[in-house]
């Protein structure tokens, strides 16, 4: 006969570590369970894709439609690809422009079509330009980020932009370009006075001065160029010391700006 007053089997103590490997053996079952009954559900359905890939499908297709004629939603080709003409329309904030087929539909001046048709040989814009020319150049003027990769035609944005937006006839700065390094603001007045070639626009360098060409800031006389592109360092040193005007800049250009914010 057992003893009323014995002591009750405590029951198993198990660790944190146990219930965990137990719960999740039990979910990675139930999982196995459920593949495996939408599997056999039909014989003629296609494959699952894993839950990463599919979504991550998903997130491509949303971020790259855009409208058609229908309503529809079409994936546009990439930035580096020919055809331009499937992206239509693009908005900032309430404001809906119209994609730029041609130089001609953003209502630039001849002489700067001619630089960039004689000078430049571009035919008609790349996809960038298609997209923000009509943002940079339709007032009223809002501020603009734009990111593409290399070789798409960002360049020739903004300094379309700068020479657009200045008046050749004031002698004063009104457009600046902050670069990253002194290599990069050299290519960019390059390409600006290439572009802007016929129509009598000047632009100023602002980078650091080897020792060959060194000359005290004292004896610079102020900027006349009406654009002024350079490394934030110098930009600065000629505002400080009354060399560099900033009254009367109308645009501000950050070239790489993610390059300069990572080094902030």
């Amino acid at each position: 006969m057992a003893d009323a007053g014995a002591a009750k089997p405590e029951p198993e103590k198990k660790s944190w570590a146990d219930v965990e490997e137990e719960e999740e053996a039990k979910a990675k079952a139930e999982a196995e369970a459920e593949l495996a009954a939408a599997a056999s559900s039909s014989s003629s359905a296609a494959p699952i894709e894993p839950v990463v890939e599919a979504q991550a499908k998903q997130i491509e297709a949303l971020s790259l439609s855009v409208p058609d004629d229908d309503g529809g939603a079409e994936g546009p080709p990439l930035l580096d690809d020919s055809d331009d003409s499937q992206i239509q329309a693009v908005t900032s904030g309430g404001t809906v422009y119209e994609s730029a087929t041609t130089f001609e539909d953003v209502k630039l001046t001849p002489e700067l079509l001619k630089g960039l048709h004689d000078e430049m040989g571009f035919s008609r814009p790349s996809k960038i330009q298609a997209i923000t020319l009509p943002m940079i150049l339709t007032p009223p003027y809002k501020d603009l980020v734009a990111q593409a990769h290399n070789g798409s035609g960002k360049t020739t944005c903004f300094v379309l932009g700068m020479l657009s937006r200045v008046d050749p006839n004031r002698k004063v700065p009104q457009a600046i370009c902050i670069c990253p390094t002194r290599e990069l603001a050299q290519q960019n007045k390059s390409v600006l006075m290439r572009m802007g070639k016929f129509t009598g626009i000047t632009c100023a360098c602002a980078i650091p001065s080897s020792q060959k060409e060194y000359m005290p800031i004292s004896k610079m006389a102020p900027v006349t160029d009406q654009v002024v592109i350079g490394t934030s360092g110098t930009l600065t040193k000629w505002i400080t010391h009354k060399k560099l005007a900033t009254r009367e800049i109308k645009i501000l250009v950050f070239d790489e700006a993610d390059h300069m914010l990572a080094e902030c």
